[in-house]
Parts: structure tokens; sequence; C-alpha cells
């Protein structure tokens, strides 16, 4: 089964360099930043479309991209930068997309510094972040961009920090200068290749959960369903719901049959829906809480039908 993996970390980190041995161990990675810069050298299309968003300033009279002039301006409005990325994540994911399809590996790796604030992390199977202590991350920018201090702290500023990261329960890689990091992605890899999640923390359940519906939004039986459901709100209640069933969490108060009993749902719905939760679980984890989780999803699924009159 083919893994898809985001390597990120914070500004000064070295991402880079654990994806360029990951390249030398013989994966393939994709560099979302390059292949950003490699779009807008290409396209005519975005090119003109960044013209219309910044003005003709974004580009040299050679053709070069103003680089500074846009960095400047996307680092003050954040609403630049919003139309900045519609105009250039969309594109780049698909070409991702596209380079995953292609390759044979096990194992495709995916480079981009803020996979988390973008949100793009729900779209892997699971996240390396790489991390190093500030000062270590500041005197590497000085070195590398030639930026103040001052200036380096300020993007610093603009991304999440470790600690925030961390929440998603990432595999972590500790970059320090010091500690040998060909032993850490080898043993990264290595728990990749082998090891599956175990069902017992907030993240895992958030895993669950985000892959689960994206299957559904992809099956042609189920996504009428839910195509036009607001996800900002109907994700968070579900993440809560299992966290309530599996790990005993509070909070969660909906009655979930209830909600369900008011579709227009016939037996296939439910077998479909079953099936593919089940080969979520099976796919991605292992432990105790994989079969409570299929037994509190069956039962979910007879109460319903049994509320509609299916059985």
């Amino acid at each position: 089964m083919k893994k898809v993996i985001g390597i990120t970390g914070g500004i000064g980190s070295g991402k880079s360099l654990i994806a360029s041995i990951c390249i030398k161990m013989g994966y393939p990675v994709f560099d979302s930043d390059q292949e950003a810069k490699r779009i807008i050298a290409n396209s005519p299309v975005v090119r003109q479309e960044i013209i219309d968003l910044f003005g003709e300033k974004s580009f040299f009279s050679d053709g070069r991209y103003n680089t500074t002039y846009i960095s400047e301006i996307v680092f003050q409005n954040t609403e630049k930068l919003v139309g900045l990325n519609q105009i250039i994540h969309p594109r780049v994911r698909e070409n991702f997309q596209q380079f995953v399809n292609d390759s044979n590996s096990d194992l495709v790796f995916g480079e981009a510094a803020i996979l988390y604030e973008s949100g793009a992390h729900k779209n892997y199977d699971n996240l390396i972040l790489v991390t190093a202590p500030l000062e270590t991350r500041i005197s590497r920018c000085m070195q590398r961009d030639k930026l103040s201090r001052d200036q380096i702290l300020e993007k610093v500023n603009k991304q999440w920090t470790d600690e925030e990261k961390m929440k998603f329960n990432p595999l972590v890689i500790l970059n320090d200068g010091q500690t040998p990091v060909v032993e850490q992605i080898e043993a990264v890899i290595t728990k990749l290749l082998n090891d599956k999640r175990l069902l017992n923390e907030r993240a895992d359940v958030e895993f669950l959960v985000h892959s689960f519906y994206e299957y559904v939004l992809h099956d042609d039986l189920l996504a009428p369903f839910f195509e036009k459901l607001d996800f900002d709100n109907h994700l968070p209640r579900m993440i809560d719901f299992w966290c309530f069933v599996l790990l005993g969490e509070t909070g969660y108060t909906t009655n979930v049959i209830e909600k369900h009993v008011r579709l227009p749902l016939k037996e296939e719905h439910f077998e479909r829906w079953i099936k593919i939760f089940n080969s979520t679980l099976d796919e991605y984890f292992v432990g105790d809480n994989v079969e409570i989780a299929k037994q509190r999803a069956l039962t979910i699924a007879w109460t319903t039908k049994s509320k509609m009159n299916l059985i």
C-alpha cells in the first residue's frame, strides 16, 4: 500500500536536508516550493493572474519573478497572501497528485513549509516534522538568507510553533546539528513501512475521521449525501463523538443516530458506509480500539436502520 508522507518544519529547521537524504535513500520527494517556482516561471496563465493581483512590478523586464516585491506585500497583507495561494496551491496540489500516481515507491514524500498552517496535512497519510532549537534556526537563516535577526523572527512568528504542530502527532526528526539525522530518518522510514497507528489518541481519531470522509467524498453512492455538508462544523463533531466512544473524552452531546434518520438512506448506503469505515480502520490502524470502533459503527448502523424501518 503506497503511503504519502509530508515533510515539514519551521523556517531554518532543515527540512530540505531531510528531504535530500530521503532522495539519496531512493525515495521520491516532491518539492512544493520548487514546483511553485517552476509553475510561475513557465505558465503564462499564472503569470497573468499574478500581474492582475499585484501589478506589473510582479515581474522584471526580463521576465524573472520579482520575489522580493511579492514577499513584501504578502508579508503585510493577508488578503493578498490568500489570493496568491489560490493561484498557486491548486496547481501544485494537482502536480503533486500526478507525481504520487506516477511513483512506484511504497513511500512518496512531499516537502512543504506550511502543511499544518494551510490545512494540507489532511491530505497526507503521515507527517514528518523537522525541528531544531530556535537559536539554531535563526543562525542558519541569517547565514543563508542574509537577513537580520528581527527579520527572521518576524517570519518565525508567522508560522505555527512546533508545540502547535505536535498536537497532530507527527513523526519528529531533530536536526540540531549534533544529533545524527540519518539514523532518525531510517527509524522513521522503518516505522512508516511496517507500522500502523494505534487508535488511542485524539490525533489518531482526527486522522481517522478526516481519512474516512476523504474516501466518502469520492464514493459515487455516498458523496451526494455529504457534498453540501458544512464540514467546518461536522468534522469536529464527529471527532468529538469518536473520542467519546474510544477514548472516554467528554463534551459530545449530539444524538448521532437522530441526525442520520432524517436522511433518505437505504440499506446499500449503510453497507457502503460500514465497508469504507472498516477499510479505513484496517488500512491505517491496529489495536483493540479498531475492533471497538467497528462494533460501535455496526451498532449505530443497526439502530439507525431500525428507526427507519429498514430491518
